[in-house]
């Protein structure tokens, strides 16, 4: 994809963002990992926290 495309893509996407109520985004596990944001079954992670029974 060159530069122009991308530019229009990413114009596109704003516009659609900027347009709407609401919007969900979809991101793998790893997005928040990398913030330091604990994943769920990591040693820290919501799994210890929650009771099995």
């Amino acid at each position: 994809m060159d530069d122009k495309a991308l530019e229009e893509s990413i114009e596109e996407i704003a516009d659609l963002i900027v347009g709407s109520k609401r919007i969900v985004v979809f991101t793998g596990a790893g997005i928040s990992t990398e913030s330091g944001i604990p994943d769920f079954r990591g040693p820290d992670g919501l799994w210890t926290k929650v009771d099995p029974n």
